[in-house]
């Protein structure tokens, strides 16, 4: 075995293993919806899992977490995000974490609500907030799933929506040596703009959006309700901010090959980018998704006919952690 191999390995095991930084959870599962709770960065965290019928606890299984929205919950997203049913269909874990409350100021307007503590330019918090760590709840929670659960260390996804969406960029960025692909879902883009970074690991990632998103329609300044253009060369060319805002981040940080993309798809339903990674490996991608109609949402099927959880699944299972 390689000694790298190995070393991932190691520390993996010992995530999977240890006890939690600050408190061990001894609460057990059932088939189907469960609350956990722990205690990370000095506050009580909580986490939904479903647990799926054919799960048995003899195999090694993927899990799939879901990072809700701005004032969302775990909960909310176990209930309406899509993903639980396809936990049950394809035998999978799926997770869904809530973010703490916080005093938050956008467009003009000062407000409590559920957000997650990303990469700086994520959110516009008060003053006077005290944020929290949600790295370190991550880090936390991923031991406690390896405590309850037969987990596969090398098959766990993150997705998001919204703050949910930038939340798994942060993690993209610093817990890519955990993950082996993430997902941001949301038009305003995930990572700060001008950003580079320097990821763990060169991993997998989506951007996925629609035209008809709110918060990217305003930052444009189209009136609401409008739609920008399907397809990508003359969205970009019609609104270069967006391009500043959504793939230029990922081709800095993630080393991509910026004019060498291919696109595909049908303007009238989904249309989709695939770049490639400067490394030539073939799971050192990235992948744009544009979504004819979709507002600022999670799309269900029922919100609107895009499926997200299953086109998601769809790309997630090819990638695994080297």
């Amino acid at each position: 075995m390689k000694l790298s191999s190995f070393l991932l390995m190691l520390s993996l095991s010992l995530l999977f293993s240890c006890q939690k930084e600050e408190g061990t959870s001894t609460q057990s599962f059932k088939t189907g919806k469960n609350r956990f709770t722990l205690i990370a960065d000095g506050v009580e965290r909580e986490y939904y899992v479903h647990v799926p019928k054919g799960y048995t606890g003899t195999s090694a299984t993927p899990v799939v977490i879901m990072f809700h929205g701005s004032n969302q919950s775990g909960e909310q997203f176990y209930n309406i995000s899509g993903w639980k049913e396809v936990g049950e269909s394809e035998n999978i874990l799926t997770v869904y974490p809530s973010a703490l409350v916080y005093c938050v100021t956008e467009d003009g307007v000062t407000q409590t609500i559920s957000k997650w503590n990303s990469l700086p330019g994520g959110a516009d918090f008060c003053p006077n907030a005290v944020l929290k760590d949600d790295l370190k709840f991550m880090r936390a929670m991923f031991a406690d799933l390896g405590a309850k659960f037969k987990v596969d260390a090398k098959r766990i996804y993150t997705v998001g929506f919204s703050s949910g969406g930038q939340f798994s960029a942060t993690c993209a960025v610093k817990l890519s040596d955990l993950i082996a692909a993430a997902i941001s879902c949301g038009g305003g883009g995930a990572l700060p703009r001008d950003s580079v970074y320097t990821p763990v690991r060169l991993l997998p990632t989506m951007l996925f959006f629609g035209n008809m998103d709110g918060k990217m329609i305003k930052g444009v300044g189209l009136p609401a309700g409008s739609a920008v253009p399907m397809g990508f060369t003359q969205l970009y060319k019609d609104y270069p901010y967006l391009y500043a805002v959504q793939p230029k981040p990922y081709i800095n940080t993630f080393k991509l090959k910026e004019s060498s993309y291919t696109t595909s798809g049908d303007p009238n339903s989904v249309v989709v980018a695939d770049y490639q990674g400067l490394s030539g490996r073939a799971d050192h991608v990235f992948k744009m998704v544009e979504v004819k109609g979709l507002e600022h949402e999670y799309p269900n099927g029922i919100n609107h006919p895009m499926k997200a959880a299953v086109f998601h699944w769809a790309w997630f299972k090819q990638f695994s952690l080297p």
